[in-house]
Parts: structure tokens; sequence; C-alpha cells
């Protein structure tokens, strides 16, 4: 993907979620764009380059295969490195489902940053463009696309195979409704009472179902989530420890450690530097690499 590229669309039969317009660009040094509102989400993937993205008063540092979204009527602002300009993508949707679609994902203004699938997500793009703007075929070709695009930045969750094939937690409204909440809103300094109460329930009842389906409590369903998103932060993003960990809705640095330590036997601070220092690894590969190595030497590694 070269210069710039940018095609308008007019899809009208989809109302739940559409296409409106996708692109990309290489930037100009200090290439800007804002504060202004938009009238849709869109969604930007980094390239190459790196710039600032300010969104609800927080700023953000971002660079290569990161992402972050615009929400419709957020004010937002963002611009390209005088030094390394970014090249980016974007495909930008609408429709009466997308909200109900970006909780379900988890990504807000709140929760703005985001990763993917590179190289799935630059064929998606290019064959939208590639796309006509016009006739029925190209818009269910559009619609597919689109779909596939928010199924690639959807994270995988815990439990995704359990999920999708128990029967039993299918069938029970208020787990189902617990494991959403959770996901959706685990970056606020939320606890299991707020789930509870959410759903009209006791804490003790929510435990029982959470173990008698999932083997896990709630508690440990949260700490999942957090520290899940925590490690991809850590990983692709340039936040210092702490705001990683009001990012993924801890209230204080020590606490985020000590949990996260407690899980990878590693301060977030280590885990960074090695997961820094062995980027040829698939995740899977250095998960398995961290749970097998000897931890000694990385004990007294500072989080700052």
């Amino acid at each position: 993907m070269e210069g710039i590229n940018f095609k308008l669309f007019n899809d009208q039969t989809f109302s739940d979620c559409f296409i409106n317009f996708a692109g990309h660009e290489e930037c100009s040094p200090g290439h800007r764009f804002g504060p202004a509102i938009r009238p849709c989400y869109i969604i930007h993937f980094i390239l190459s380059g790196k710039g600032k993205f300010f969104c609800s008063n927080v700023e953000y540092d971002l660079g290569e295969n990161q992402a972050f979204l615009i929400e419709p009527s957020a004010m937002t602002f963002y611009q390209a490195d005088f030094e390394d300009p970014w090249h980016y993508l974007w495909i930008a949707f609408k429709g009466d489902k997308a909200v109900e679609i970006m909780n379900r994902i988890g990504i807000s203004s709140d929760n703005p940053v985001l990763t993917g699938d590179r190289e799935k997500i630059i064929a998606i793009t290019e064959a939208i463009l590639d796309t006509d703007s016009s006739g029925f075929k190209e818009e269910l070709k559009r619609q597919s696309l689109l779909y596939d695009f928010l199924s690639t930045i959807c994270p995988d969750t815990m439990y995704s195979e359990s999920l999708s094939q128990s029967t039993e937690l299918r069938n029970n409204n208020y787990l189902v409704r617990a494991v959403e909440f959770i996901q959706n809103n685990f970056y606020n300094q939320i606890g299991v009472s707020d789930v509870s109460s959410h759903l009209g329930i006791s804490r003790n009842y929510l435990f029982t179902l959470f173990k008698n389906t999932m083997g896990h409590s709630p508690s440990e369903y949260l700490t999942y989530c957090r520290l899940n998103r925590a490690c991809h932060m850590l990983d692709d993003s340039a936040l210092s420890v702490e705001n990683v960990a009001y990012s993924c809705g801890y209230d204080s640095l020590s606490v985020f450690s000590k949990a996260f330590k407690h899980k990878y036997g590693l301060t977030p601070s280590a885990y960074r530097k090695l997961k820094y220092e062995n980027d040829k690894m698939s995740d899977l590969e250095f998960n398995r690499f961290i749970k097998n190595m000897d931890k000694k030497q990385y004990e007294n590694s500072p989080d700052f």
C-alpha cells in the first residue's frame, strides 16, 4: 500500500452495521486532523511510522501494528510524527447495531487502542477498496468484509471453546450477561459485587454459576481479562507500566504488579523486556518460554 487511496460508499441495504468509507495514506510529517467530531466509527491501523492520538483527555503515543478507535460524537485529534510520520489505513462504519457490536468487542473512547492481524487487516482493506461503489453484489461483498474485519480486531477471550460449546452456558442468561459485563467493563474499577448488582443476583449465586459451568470464580475471570489485556498493552504500546495498570482497571501500580507476578512469575517491566528481546516468538511460544524459564534474574526488575 503506497501513497493515498480513499473511497466513499453509499450502502443502504444493511442497517445493523455498514461501511461508510475506507482508505489508506502515507502521511506527511506533522500531518494532523482535528480536534473534530466524526459522525461514525473509524478505526485506523498503523502500518509504519508513529504519531499521537488524543481522546477523552488522554494522549496516546502509537506506532506500527497498533490501531485506534474514533467513536461517533467524540472529540478527537491525531497527528503524525515529524521525524517518522505514520502510514495508516482506516475503515469507517456505522449502523443501528454498531454501538452494541463495539461494546461487545470491548473498545471505546475510554479504551481506544487495539491490535489485530496485520496481514489480514491489509488484505481486507485492499479488498474493500477494490469493490465497485455501486451494485448489490459489491455491497454484499463489502458487508462480508466488514464483519471479517470486526472479527479480526475482536480479542480472543478465555474459555472461548466452552463459551461456544456449553449448552448450559448458552441457556444461562445470567452467566452470559455476567461474562459480557466483565468483558465490556474490566478496564473500569469494577468488582464482583458490581457484576452481581448489575444482574440483580447475590454474589454467592454468581460464584456458583461460574464455578459449576466454567470451573473458575468470577473474580478469577475478571483478573484474567485484565491481565490478558495488560500483556497486549505491554507488548504493543509505549504506555508506562502505571498507565497500563490504570487502563486495565487497577487503581494502583502495586496491586497490578502483584497480580501480574502471581500469574506470570514476572513483574510487568520484566515481561515487557523479555517480550522485546524475543519479539520473533509467537504469543504461544512466548507463553511457553516464560512458563519454563528461570525467573530469578528478573525478580528485582522495577515497575515504572
